[in-house]
């Protein structure tokens, strides 16, 4: 492929009722695609965001705006009915339709990267989509119900709209391949393995990736390393020497932890109890699992995880008391899995964000060498809420430390879009 002097990207994630929308670039210059694979990465690090979207509440009457470059912000109140007016609202409100070229305003975009949260066992890596691939990953979409089809919505769209642009598939479950195989299978009949491939695929694979080299370029190389990856949807990371060898996560994302609205693992026989004693269909029961559980099913009111710490009701403290609980037992677990930890690090929105959960996760991890300073949780917290990700990357500012003990604990802020706008300009490059 050959690039011009500016490579523009846009990085986008279809949510099952969300868009995340990001524009970045970076100066490749005319004889990139003759640079060695080193040689383009250490150009790539001086990627820069230029713009975010957010769309959110896709389907429903509380539908939300939110655009933000370095110099200003807006969020408008605003209904969308499907992801395709979504995505032609944002490309009409940024000037980027493709299809008028006398119109020297409209930007140019090299590289679309799209995040695709399940790949299956067949997608490893990040591939460059072409007709042939698009019927293979609709064949996917049961994988993950909630996230797949509204990943190949975008996709086709964004194809539509940018014909002249390589589109590159990121998927979220790549990271996790490298899980070995007694961690990686069920204690079932192998039979259902070696017919459906019933197995632990992991998600939050881009952040992972993304925090596990950001550490790297930090010359912070941690042979046994676990990352908490918490938001609205949440997962934990043993990575060793690099690689990830179990993750909370499973064949969905329902697995693991208590998340958002999610319960996470449960005694599987619970979901058949529930079906007879409600007398309810299998999609009411995983409605259940997967949007009226965790936080917003114990505490009664809200998955916001700020509100709730907020709030002085006996659920809402429940609800806190379990999400804590829970990503500390796999803290503990997984380091039982890589034999002791060198560094743990808290990430995603909540992770980074909030002081209160990393202090009461920590607490009981003294045996582990895991202390936190209370001062430097603190500002951290303070820091990461007023995280300003424009411009060039800057390592330093991303990483805070927070311990108070031998282990080193970070808060890192992750940036899943500047990580497939990464490994997208290395993927169209290779091509």
């Amino acid at each position: 492929m050959k690039m011009a002097d500016l490579i523009r990207l846009i990085s986008i994630n279809c949510g099952s009722s969300s868009i995340k929308f990001s524009i970045l670039e970076f100066f490749g210059g005319k004889d990139t695609i003759h640079l060695k694979k080193c040689e383009i990465q250490q150009k790539l690090l001086n990627l820069k965001r230029t713009l975010t979207c957010k769309i959110e509440e896709i389907g429903t009457e509380y539908g939300s705006f939110y655009v933000e470059d370095k110099n200003h912000r807006e969020s408008t109140s605003i209904n969308f009915d499907n992801h395709e007016t979504a995505i032609n609202y944002i490309l009409e409100k940024n000037n980027l339709f493709q299809n008028d070229e006398n119109n020297n305003n409209r930007l140019s975009i090299d590289i679309v990267a799209h995040r695709y949260v399940h790949g299956g066992k067949d997608f490893k890596k990040p591939l460059i989509i072409s007709d042939k691939h698009i019927k293979k990953l609709r064949t996917l979409n049961g994988l993950a119900p909630l996230h797949n089809p509204s990943n190949l919505k975008g996709l086709e769209i964004m194809r539509h709209v940018f014909p002249k642009s390589r589109h590159v598939c990121i998927f979220d479950t790549a990271f996790h391949r490298t899980i070995p195989l007694h961690a990686r299978l069920y204690p079932l009949p192998i039979y259902f393995y070696d017919k459906y491939d019933i197995q632990k695929f992991g998600f939050h694979g881009i952040s992972y990736t993304f925090i596990n080299n950001l550490l790297s370029l930090d010359r912070k190389n941690f042979k046994k390393l676990i990352i908490c990856h918490i938001g609205n949807g949440a997962s934990i990371c043993a990575i060793k020497a690099g690689k990830s060898i179990d993750t909370s996560m499973g064949y969905t994302p329902l697995e693991g932890l208590m998340m958002g609205t999610r319960c996470g693992s449960i005694d599987p026989e619970i979901p058949f109890i529930l079906k007879e004693k409600l007398n309810a269909t299998d999609d009411v029961i995983l409605d259940i699992l997967n949007r009226k559980s965790g936080l917003l099913g114990i505490s009664k009111r809200t998955y916001d995880f700020k509100e709730l710490s907020e709030r002085d009701d006996k659920y809402s403290k429940l609800a806190l008391k379990m999400f804590s609980y829970r990503i500390m037992k796999f803290i503990g677990q997984y380091a039982a899995s890589l034999d002791g930890i060198d560094a743990l690090v808290f990430t995603g929105g909540i992770g980074e964000n909030s002081g209160t959960l990393r202090k009461e996760v920590c607490k009981n991890l003294s045996y582990a060498g895991v202390k936190i300073n209370n001062k430097k949780n603190t500002e951290a917290a303070e820091y990461f809420q007023k995280f300003n990700p424009y411009g060039r990357l800057n390592i330093r500012n991303s990483i805070k430390s927070i311990e108070s003990g031998k282990i080193p604990v970070f808060a890192i802020h992750t940036d899943e879009e500047l990580q497939m706008a990464f490994e997208a300009a290395l993927t169209a490059a290779d091509a």
